[in-house]
């Protein structure tokens, strides 16, 4: 699969917005940008999230919104664990509510989403209004979408996503191309050894411009973008595997326990043990 931009054709659909309902064993590696904001529900699902250069893991009820051209994809691990995996997906132009004065807070939290906006514990209002969408005429649909986003811009419990410093650097077509095959093959190849001679042939570039590149594009060094997707990977493992620590420090790509410890504590300020213990005592 080579994520490319996802051209969304909204006008001639003679509807404002897209809906998609996704129900699936897996999401599957997409890298992909689109000029529409796109709003992002996932009702039941496991696995890691990349947002411009946010790499976190989500579960049930993982909300969030995202704005124009900004690069993201959610991950499944491990389709064989996870029974079924459903999403409910809205696209649609930021200028859509523009004409509507009463409707200018929207266009704040539209500025805020260029940076992903993560809606953590979403009511149980938004729940019901995202998950009723599918069974409602179009015209219900779009009131229904205001009530929404109405709703969202109310809602006090937000996370910017992407880094302060984030700046897309997807302005030529050749590194959009370049860095999706990257990203899906380090995501794709987590529990094998994957080194920067392996990207630079990849690439076809030597192993200091491929570094050099890949720090522009993506604002981690390669080494920290793989470490940090390995361990998101561990997490959904050690949550839902019944693989020890040790095989899951393995199955995530590290080549030594103690290396894995360190490197998950570094990134989730606690052992993967404490990890554990929070998680099932929630």
């Amino acid at each position: 699969m080579n994520p490319r931009l996802e051209e969304i054709d909204i006008e001639s659909s003679n509807h404002s917005f897209r809906f998609i309902k996704i129900e699936t064993n897996a999401f599957l590696p997409f890298w992909h940008y689109h000029p529409q904001i796109e709003l992002k529900f996932v009702l039941h699902g496991q696995g890691t999230r990349l947002i411009g250069d946010s790499i976190e893991s989500f579960s049930d009820n993982d909300l969030v919104l995202i704005g124009e051209n900004v690069p993201h994809h959610w991950l499944s691990f491990d389709e064989h664990t996870i029974k079924s995996q459903q999403a409910y997906v809205f696209q649609f132009n930021a200028d859509i509510f523009k004409p509507f004065k009463e409707l200018d807070s929207f266009l704040d939290l539209f500025y805020l989403a260029r940076k992903g906006v993560f809606f953590k514990n979403p009511s149980q209002k938004i729940i019901d209004l995202l998950t009723c969408f599918s069974s409602l005429n179009d015209f219900e649909k779009l009131v229904t979408l205001i009530r929404l986003i109405k709703e969202l811009c109310s809602h006090s419990d937000k996370k910017l996503l992407c880094s302060s410093s984030y700046k897309s650097h997807y302005n030529k077509n050749q590194n959009i191309d370049k860095f999706s095959k990257v990203n899906n093959y380090i995501l794709e190849h987590l529990g094998q050894k994957i080194t920067i001679d392996n990207m630079a042939d990849l690439t076809n570039m030597a192993p200091q411009s491929f570094c050099r590149w890949f720090k522009q594009i993506s604002g981690y060094t390669f080494v920290t973008f793989l470490n940090k997707s390995r361990i998101e990977k561990a997490c959904q493992t050690l949550l839902v595997n019944t693989k020890s620590i040790e095989q899951t420090a393995f199955s995530s790509g590290f080549e030594s326990v103690s290396h894995f410890n360190r490197t998950f504590k570094r990134y989730k300020k606690k052992s993967p043990t404490e990890f554990i213990k929070s998680r099932t005592n929630n």
